[in-house]
């Protein structure tokens, strides 16, 4: 779908991104992250949202963001940033970019960098959601339009940001993945879904941005449950995730709390954006542009790669494995977890995964910072105080165990995925010499 003509100007209210999804979020996880409470949050613009590019994400976290879109919610934020990114280094370059020139594309000379990041994004986001929904991302396309005073670079722009848009879709694949549920099982050590809830849910067959192929990472597999590292780890869970731990201070039992209902890429991304609203970095919007990409293309395999592994190993819960205990394990049908458990196999943990890569980008970005992070789906929207990365990546793996959630050997191959993915990603998108 191509953008017409502009029609009348947006709010400042949709100019800030309506409902301001990435620091207001009423969005609920997608069903691969289900079994946490995500309640809604109050809205709040605020610097954080002042770049384009952020105003961009927001929108497309927004109406990309549906859980039973076709398209994975990571992956459209991924190739939004990932277009806009290209949209502007393709009017004026300065780094590299993700998707190479195609022979079709319109010459960047005498386009408008801001025309052509909106309708790079625009572009994205009118494929990947409803067109009931689309109104939004049309009104800042159409501000966008009106804003720029000549028509040449409007025009120029316009058809080369479109041309991006859709050359950045076409490289995702023609058609959405496949969704499949987690397989289930009866046998000592294989997953099943867990009391209470007893669901499943599902996760996308899709094919990571930044890898060859879903196997790319496939690493060691769980301890076998009669080895002496499969009984250390249940041990560890048993006596301070359960309800009525006397092990687990109520601190550690305030931070699984903290940590259990997140979608942490996104807030993640949150905590990208306010430091680079604090100090903007010298190349302006490319280098926003840049980082946001790099951050969201991460997170959009660390999914990948999570959720495939997990149905790969099928690897029981701690609550299943405690209940019904194992050879050297007594059973004990009346353990359960602090918290409630996810709806989807154990091995390896989404949340060690997502914070590992989050921080291992950002510090590769930026280096390390003390940073406040925000539980924005939280009643309250607490936060915590960090004085580095490294002690919120070690917080929240910890916080799985003091939850019930995982078994240690889980949160260390998340941390092992994440850090293997931004070592990736930060060699992406380089600038140009």
């Amino acid at each position: 779908m191509k953008p017409t003509a502009p029609t009348s100007a947006p709010s400042r209210r949709a100019l800030l991104g309506g409902t301001a999804s990435l620091l207001g979020l009423s969005a609920c996880e997608a069903p691969m992250r289900a079994g946490h409470d995500l309640r809604p949050a109050p809205v709040m613009a605020e610097p954080a949202l002042s770049s384009p590019v952020a105003r961009w994400l927001d929108v497309t976290d927004r109406l990309c963001g549906d859980p039973n879109a076709a398209w994975p919610r990571a992956d459209s934020i991924a190739l939004a940033a990932r277009a806009m990114h290209d949209g502007l280094n393709a009017a004026r370059p300065r780094y590299a970019r993700w998707t190479p020139r195609a022979g079709s594309e319109p010459e960047g000379t005498g386009a408008s960098p801001d025309v052509t990041l909106a309708a790079a994004a625009y572009t994205v986001i009118a494929a990947r959601s409803a067109p009931t929904a689309q109104g939004e991302a049309r009104a800042m396309l159409d501000a966008t339009l009106a804003a720029e005073p000549s028509d040449t670079a409007r025009t120029a722009g316009l058809a080369l940001g479109t041309a991006i848009g859709t050359a950045t879709l076409a490289g995702a694949g023609p058609t959405p993945p496949a969704k499949e549920t987690f397989p289930v099982f009866s046998e000592m050590g294989r997953w099943r879904p867990a009391p209470p809830a007893g669901r499943n849910s599902y996760y996308d067959l899709s094919r990571p941005l930044l890898f060859p192929s879903r196997d790319s990472l496939l690493g060691p597999p769980p301890p076998d449950i009669n080895s002496p590292a499969y009984l250390e780890a249940l041990a560890e869970t048993r006596r301070l995730g359960n309800t009525t731990s006397t092990d687990r201070t109520e601190e550690q039992a305030d931070i699984a709390r903290f940590w259990v209902p997140q979608l942490l890429p996104r807030n993640l991304m949150v905590v990208l954006l306010r430091r680079l609203a604090e100090r903007p970095p010298a190349g302006g919007v490319w280098d926003i542009a840049r980082m946001v990409s790099i951050l969201a293309t991460a997170h959009a395999d660390t999914d990948v790669f999570v959720y495939g592994y997990k149905a790969h190993f099928a690897f029981w819960r701690p609550v299943t494995a405690i209940n019904l205990g194992s050879p050297g394990v007594r059973a004990d049908p009346l353990w359960q977890p602090l918290l409630v458990t996810p709806y989807h196999p154990e091995y390896p943990s989404g949340h060690s995964a997502d914070v590992a890569t989050g921080a291992y980008v950002i510090t590769g970005l930026l280096g390390e910072f003390p940073f406040t992070h925000q539980a924005l789906e939280r009643q309250g929207r607490p936060t915590r105080a960090f004085p580095s990365f490294a002690a919120a990546l070690a917080e929240c793996s910890n916080s799985r165990i003091w939850c019930g959630a995982h078994f240690r050997p889980a949160c260390n191959e998340g941390e092992r995925i994440g850090r293997a993915i931004a070592t990736q990603a930060l060699t992406q998108v380089q600038r140009i010499a």
